[in-house]
This record gives structure tokens, C-alpha cells and sequence, in this order.
């Protein structure tokens, strides 16, 4: 099959399905803003919706391949923003060609059916498919779409250029961070309309990431009810431009809300129990980590967020800190104040040496034993022998080691008491598909999602927080003709494309791992095995990497 080139062909349905991916969206802010989302409020009294369980872990990068693939990541072979051949420091940013599964729009053009998709994250290179494909986050802002001039004619159709990401993406200046927000999200409008105006399209997946992003740069509730009500009028338009016949999903990659536990510095942990070495050479941590820990602003993986207790008040205030707990004060507050008056630097500068020594220590991936990874790979991963490059442990040792991590982490409690995590599990009580051996070896789930972990080499281990991180659930709304209801208390997101494959009039792929609830749709889709199905490209460009690592950064992801 010639897959550079499609005429255009429409098939015969009975409806169209659009589907409204909303990264982060949560049922307690919809709840919340509920008198700037109308669109969405019309929505729910008039359709199904249900609590939304994103996969394991609960970040974007895995998130939506699960939710397009309708795999897990064991499945699909993407658990982060970036896959390790080895060592997190020679990690590199995932693509699509780092999923290793079809998407729902693969399945539909093999069927002959077109497809728009607009913005979804983990789709650089765009898929040559029927209809047209522009990438979302992780891509370059010059990623080219498929076809390969659908920008530029969009572009000419705006009347403007059409952007991947905004206008002050990793700005300082929240006013202009929060304005270019908002002018995306309108920007994403307009492209939607145009494209389902342009182009044959039975299926359309239209994103938004800034449902995300609000909550990771902003504490104002009015910032986060300002993009709630933009991606709500995004959502309005969208559904006045199609008719009656038309079925409509809102789906979400994972939840987001206030986290008010605990970072968790999980490698220093494990570097006193001797599983950890560190070292001085290659990557260090510089002030602006130290710093970041003093800031409380929010990130979803190696946030910087710290708050009082013992941890801060001894590092960065010394006899000062019990002080200002006396006084309710934590030094995130003070930091805080101190940045407003702009006299933060001044602050900073009083940080005690010991902090500053210790900030130039690292996890030595080669020498070490079992570590943490990445904050958001939420597991502990071991330095096997013959796997790993320079692994350090012998296979005959692995078992035993990993029974000694269970042990070690399931007992693991915070400066409460409390137990850190809701489980400790070995990975293959969680994942078994081909790729289950890309995952740490042991996983681990904070306790409510409410601590957060991180790669960081400190001490103590345990630093108060309060800000905005991912939670489990999201949301999935169903509206339209064939939903009918009601839907479970809680899908799975691998729930999404099997849905909208039915929805489309098509059988659900044997190779997807989540299926249709039952009584969801006022039908039973069949399940069948759609052979081989082609996927991905190798079309890939690696410049700007440089450009994409700013935005995580500012994200607070790195």
C-alpha cells in the first residue's frame, strides 16, 4: 500500500465521533467551574460519564499513547518522557516511533476511514493517514504535519501561523505565560473548525495541554477557571459545527489536584541502604535546584516544591526555621514574599555551604545498585548484569535484591508516620505485556498520590510540599446517539480507543488490552484481530530537542 498518498475517500456511517482530549481534566474542577463550563455541563446532563483511571504511571507521556493505542505501557513501550537504552543520563525524548502499538487512527485507515487528529501529545512523526495528523507536545514547534504542508495551509487559512505551543510558553512573566495559554487554546479552536471544514473526516481527536499546564504554573483558582472556561468555549464551537448524529467523547489523560504530602527523596534512601552511590562528576545540581526547592512552585515529576518542617528549616534557615513554624510561617511562604519584594536573590544567597556541597552530588546510575529513575517512573530499577551496560548485579541476585526493595519500601513511612506509598509491588504484578522489561523492577505508588518522588540525592529525604501534581483519575465523558448508558464508576483510559472504535462502526482490535463496558453503548461491539496493521514512520527530526527540554523544564518535569 502506497502510504505517502491518500485521495480523498469517505465512508459511509451512520454518525461522526469527536472526541475532546483535555489533558488533566478532573471532575473536582469541572465540579468547581461549573458556571464557566456550560458547554461541558450540557454535556454531562445529556450523556454518561465516569470516573477515568489513567494507566500506570499517570503521566502525559505515557498517558496518551495508552489512551490512543488502547494498550497499557507494557503494551505500547512508553513510560515517560523519555526511554532509557541504559542510563537516565542517556535517555532521549520519546516519539511516535517509540510506540509500539497502532493507534485508533491507524486501525481506521486501514479500514479506509479518515481521521483528524490535532495536537496529540507523542504523534512526532505524524502517521501518514487518511485525513490529516499535525503533532502536539514533545514535538519541535517546526514539526511538520501529514500531510506534509496541513500546516502551512492552516496557517494560511487562520490568517495567522499555527503554533504547537504559546506565546510565553516558559516565560517568568505569568501575566504573558497565562495570555499566551489562552490565545492557544483559542488558536486550537479555530484550527479545529477549519480542519473538520477542510477535510473528510469521520473520526476527529482534538487535544488541549494547557488544562495541564495552568495547574503546574499557576496557584490563582482564576488562572485555572480561565483555561477551564477557553478549553469550555473550545469545546462549544466544536459541537456546534457538527450535528444531532454526532458522537462526542471527553476523555482525559490523568487527574490533577492539591498535593500536600511529601517530596520524597527516594535515592537518598536508597543511598543509605547501599543501593545508591554517588558522585561529583558529570551532571550536577546547580542553585537553581536549591532554589527551586524553595519555591513551591509545581511540577509533575522533579518539582522543586518544598515547604517547612525539619528538612528546610535546618538546610536553608537554621535556628531561624523553628522560628517562623512557631510563628506559622513556612519558608516557602517567606520565599515567596521574598521573590514578590524581588529580594529573592538576596535570600538565596544566605543558603548554608552544606547545601551548596551537597548539591553538587549525584546518583552514579553505572555504580549503583537499584535507583530511582525518574520521579515520574514511579519504581525502583536494578543494575542487572547483562542488561544493563555496566550492571552491577549478578542475575543470581536479582530475586533476592528485589525482595529486599519490597521490604525496604513497603515499610517506608513519612515524618507522620504514615505509610509513603499505597503499594510496593514487583513489575509484573502490574504490567505483562512484551514490553513489561523497559519498566523499573519494582513499582511503587505514592500513598493517594499525594508525595512526590524524585532522582535528587538529599538530606533529609522527606521535604514538605504543597502544590498541583497529577492524581489516578480523569475524566470520561459520552454523549451522542449511541451511548446509552450508564456508564461504570470507573473505565480504564485503555477504555478510550476501543470506544471510539465501536462508536465508529468497526469491530474493537484483538490487540488492544481495553474493551467497551458492557451496557456503555446501546450496542455490543465484536472483538477481532486486524492483522498487520502500519504505524509510525521513521521520518524524524532531532533538532530543537533543546527547545522541548525548556518546555518540561518549565513544567517542572526535569
Amino acid at each position: 500500500m502506497d502510504r505517502t498518498h491518500y485521495e480523498p475517500e469517505t465512508a459511509e456511517r451512520d454518525g461522526k465521533t469527536v472526541v475532546l482530549g483535555f489533558d488533566a481534566l478532573d471532575f473536582r474542577y469541572v465540579d468547581a467551574f461549573a458556571d464557566d463550563t456550560p458547554n461541558l455541563s450540557a454535556l454531562r446532563e445529556r450523556g454518561v460519564e465516569s470516573s477515568l483511571a489513567s494507566t500506570f504511571p499517570p503521566w502525559t507521556g505515557s498517558a496518551w499513547p495508552s489512551m490512543y493505542t488502547g494498550t497499557d505501557p507494557s503494551h505500547h513501550g512508553v513510560y515517560g518522557f523519555f526511554d532509557y537504552d541504559g542510563y537516565p543520563d542517556d535517555g532521549t525524548l520519546v516519539s511516535r516511533n517509540d510506540v509500539q502499538a497502532p493507534a485508533l487512527w491507524n486501525y481506521l485507515d486501514s479500514e479506509g476511514v479518515p481521521s483528524l487528529v490535532l495536537n496529540v501529545p507523542v504523534t512526532h512523526p505524524a502517521d501518514p493517514i487518511r485525513g490529516a495528523l499535525i503533532p502536539g507536545y514533545l514535538a519541535t514547534e517546526d514539526t511538520t504535519g501529514f500531510p506534509s504542508d496541513v500546516r502551512e495551509a492552516l496557517s494560511a487559512s487562520l490568517g495567522e501561523e499555527y503554533t504547537i505551543y504559546s506565546r510565553g510558553e516558559t516565560s517568568s512573566d505569568k501575566e504573558k505565560k497565562l495570555a499566551g495559554y489562552l490565545e492557544l487554546v483559542d488558536l486550537r479552536k479555530r484550527a479545529a473548525l477549519s480542519l473538520m471544514e477542510t477535510y473528510d473526516w469521520e473520526v476527529a481527536v482534538i487535544q488541549v495541554q494547557k488544562t495541564d499546564a495552568v495547574f503546574h504554573n499557576f496557584d490563582e483558582e482564576t488562572a485555572q477557571r480561565n483555561v477551564y472556561a477557553a478549553a469550555d468555549e473550545l469545546a462549544g464551537a466544536v459541537l456546534d459545527a457538527v450535528d444531532e448524529s454526532t458522537n462526542v467523547v471527553v476523555c482525559s489523560d490523568h487527574g490533577i489536584g492539591q498535593t500536600t504530602g511529601y517530596r520524597i527523596y527516594l535515592n537518598e534512601i536508597l543511598r543509605r541502604h547501599g543501593y545508591v552511590e554517588t558522585t561529583t562528576e558529570g551532571n550536577k545540581e546547580s542553585l537553581s535546584t536549591i532554589k527551586g526547592d524553595l519555591t513551591g512552585e509545581s511540577s509533575a515529576d522533579e518539582n522543586a516544591e518544598a515547604g517547612d518542617d525539619k528538612s528546610v528549616r535546618t538546610r536553608l534557615f537554621g535556628s531561624a526555621g523553628t522560628m517562623l513554624q512557631k510563628a506559622g510561617l513556612s519558608p516557602t511562604k517567606v520565599y515567596t514574599t521574598a521573590k514578590r519584594l524581588g529580594v529573592e536573590s538576596a535570600l538565596v544567597s544566605l543558603t548554608p555551604d552544606a547545601v551548596r556541597d551537597a548539591a553538587g552530588k549525584h546518583v552514579d546510575w553505572r555504580a549503583s545498585k537499584a535507583y530511582l529513575p525518574s520521579g515520574t517512573r514511579l519504581g525502583v530499577r536494578i543494575n542487572l548484569e547483562g542488561r544493563e551496560p555496566d550492571g552491577v548485579v549478578p542475575e543470581s541476585e536479582y530475586e533476592d535484591v528485589r525482595t529486599e526493595l519490597v521490604e525496604l519500601l513497603s515499610g517506608l513511612e513519612t515524618p507522620d508516620g504514615e505509610p509513603a506509598f499505597d503499594f510496593v509491588k514487583r513489575r509484573e504484578e502490574v504490567y505483562q505485556g512484551e514490553y513489561a522489561h523497559k519498566a523499573p523492577d519494582v513499582l511503587i505508588r505514592p500513598r493517594d498520590m499525594n508525595h512526590q518522588l524524585s532522582v535528587k540525592v538529599y538530606d533529609p529525604p522527606f521535604l514538605s510540599i504543597d502544590s498541583y501534581d497529577h492524581k489516578q483519575n480523569g475524566v470520561f465523558i459520552g454523549a451522542g446517539p449511541a451511548f446509552a448508558g450508564p456508564a461504570p464508576e470507573t473505565m480504564s483510559l485503555t477504555d478510550v480507543a476501543p470506544v471510539c472504535m465501536a462508536l465508529a462502526g468497526f469491530d474493537v482490535p484483538e490487540r488492544m488490552t481495553g474493551s467497551v463496558p458492557e451496557g456503555l453503548l446501546s450496542f455490543s461491539p465484536s472483538v477481532r484481530a486486524y492483522g498487520d496493521v502500519p504505524y509510525g514512520t521513521e521520518r524524524i527530526d532531532t533538532g530543537g530537542e533543546e527547545e522541548v527540554t525548556e518546555r518540561l523544564e518549565d513544567l517542572g518535569y526535569l
